[in-house]
């Protein structure tokens, strides 16, 4: 299969969700710890704050935007699709869009507010820049790393997603949009929605193809 649960995922899928449920809950319950590391965290950045340091993370917030994320998925998906891996393509796409549904429900639900001084409207649990950032990341790791030609190519691959992936956690909570259970919460979430999805992806991808006639042809 194209899609494919690596070694490595399903366990890491499993952690994550163990992260993201214990901080779903202390945030639900506003538990003391947590919330006074997410304003410690905060007023610190907040305070160590630097011109170049302002311009570098707001370019890093840009490029992690849920703007910006889907835009790396269509391109995903579009190259996909014009290989004839349509199956793949709307996997990444279903994957995607429905991780960031999921993630304003859960800011809905939650109904946490920004840290002070935050302009922006909305809510802050979880982050939907880490949330999609996240989705992305673990989507190259799944699908382009495996099938890049070159083990150095993927090696400089991984770690410049990954190394891009946290600085984005630390730029939104520079910039105070997030705080830091917010943005490990929105992390978290986006690695255990792609996890569910490359699960559902090699349950029912071959149900797909074989009684969808317009897919027949695809591979899988």
């Amino acid at each position: 299969m194209i899609v494919r649960m690596p070694r490595y995922l399903k366990k890491t899928g499993i952690i994550a969700a163990v992260i993201f449920l214990l901080l779903l809950i202390s945030v639900g319950i506003k538990l003391g710890i947590v919330i006074g590391i997410d304003k410690w965290l905060t007023a610190s950045l907040g305070n160590n704050s630097f011109s170049l340091g302002d311009t570098i993370m707001t370019i890093v917030s840009a490029l992690g935007s849920p703007l910006a994320t889907f835009i790396y998925a269509v391109v995903i998906a579009g190259l996909l699709y014009f290989s004839n891996l349509r199956i793949p393509a709307i996997w990444v796409l279903a994957t995607y869009i429905s991780g960031l549904a999921i993630g304003e429900i859960l800011k809905v639900a939650v109904g946490r507010a920004r840290p002070t001084g935050h302009l922006a409207s909305g809510y802050a649990f979880p982050s939907n820049h880490a949330l999609t950032t996240f989705i992305v990341i673990t989507i190259i790791f799944v699908l382009i790393l495996p099938n890049l030609s070159s083990s150095r190519l993927q090696i400089w691959f991984g770690w410049g997603t990954a190394t891009f992936g946290l600085l984005l956690l630390e730029a939104v909570i520079y910039l105070q949009d997030h705080y830091l259970s917010d943005v490990i919460a929105g992390a978290t979430l986006g690695i255990v929605w792609v996890t569910l999805w490359v699960w559902l992806y090699e349950k029912y991808a071959r149900t797909l193809h074989d009684k969808i006639p317009a897919l027949k042809y695809d591979a899988v």
